[in-house]
């Protein structure tokens, strides 16, 4: 498997598993309604009358309920149990959620190829993270065979619906002609969906790609203001180029302390770069600490900001 692409299982959130296509076999108004509204236990209640009737998309709601923990205590094995209802009923949310715990192992015992083969049947029904997480199974070529062109068809597929994981690896196979003709400019352009849906991954390479004029014009402005993006949701990648952008003044006024202060962050959080700390090391004890303070005040802020959030 190609080791630039990204791999990790996709996963449904709350409320993105229960979309309005996971609807579509009319689970009962009350309950969905309830789950929106965040009266999870309304939900559960009302939902487990239909699910037992054996409503698919109830019984969906209820293994997402108790997949989350929200209103009940969590309970996976509980809830692949309810997907497992569903998805033989042929609800196309729980065998796209079924087909995730089987290859993870969470909840059931992991079986990549019993998962795949529910990937396949929620993708038959159009799944996007169902083609997404199948394409990763053709990289990886153990429970399906090594097909980078198939795999291709399949980020394709939700590339086309804006899924930015697939936006981006499709970007890369491009960029590499591996299973598709090599075309930087398609790359350049999926690259740039991919970032504009704040995909900090994608952000770093489209800079990257703007830094060097692969695939679109060079433009060193644009790629800094990328990697900005990216660096201040916490990127270290991006933290480490901006920290060379303002060591150097490329596409930003030259600004020590702010490289500095990028550089600590980025430092931090496992990006090293020993020409950014001999960069560092040959300024002024005052412009270091300055940058250091920066550097707190930034993680602070972060903080601050991450206190309010919760489910």
């Amino acid at each position: 498997m190609n080791p630039w692409l990204k791999t990790v299982f996709a996963a449904a959130g709350a409320g993105a598993l229960l979309a309005a296509p996971a609807m579509a076999e009319k689970v009962a108004d009350v309950p969905y309604a309830a789950y929106q509204r965040g009266q999870y236990l309304t939900a559960f209640r009302e939902a487990l009358e239909s699910a037992q009737k054996g409503n698919a998309a109830a019984q969906t709601l209820l293994g997402e309920l108790y997949w989350r923990g929200l209103g009940i205590p969590r309970d996976r094995s509980q809830a692949v149990w309810w997907y497992s209802q569903a998805a033989v009923a042929g609800n196309r949310e729980a065998q796209f959620a079924l087909g995730l715990a089987l290859v993870r192992g969470e909840g059931t015992t992991k079986d990549k190829k019993k998962g795949a083969g529910w990937f396949e049947a929620a993708a038959a029904k159009g799944h996007v993270e169902a083609h997404y997480n199948l394409a990763l199974l053709y990289l990886e070529g153990d429970v399906r065979p090594h097909d980078v062109k198939k795999a291709a068809e399949l980020f394709e597929f939700a590339a086309e619906r804006k899924h930015p994981e697939s936006e981006y690896n499709l970007a890369q196979l491009y960029a590499a002609g591996s299973g598709v003709g090599r075309d930087l400019a398609k790359a350049a352009e999926l690259m740039q969906r991919a970032a504009e849906q704040n995909l900090p991954i994608a952000e770093v390479e489209y800079g990257l790609m703007l830094f060097r004029g692969e695939g679109v014009p060079a433009d060193e402005e644009r790629a800094a203001a990328i990697f900005r993006s990216a660096a201040e949701r916490g990127n270290p990648v991006a933290q480490n180029r901006l920290a060379r952008l303002y060591a150097e003044g490329r596409g930003v006024e030259r600004d020590p302390v702010e490289a500095v202060k990028w550089h600590y962050l980025a430092r931090d959080n496992g990006a090293s770069d020993p020409w950014l700390d001999a960069f560092a090391a040959s300024l002024d004890d005052e412009v270091r600490r300055d940058a250091q303070e920066r550097a707190g005040n930034w993680f602070n802020g972060l903080i601050g900001g991450l206190a309010g959030v919760g489910f």
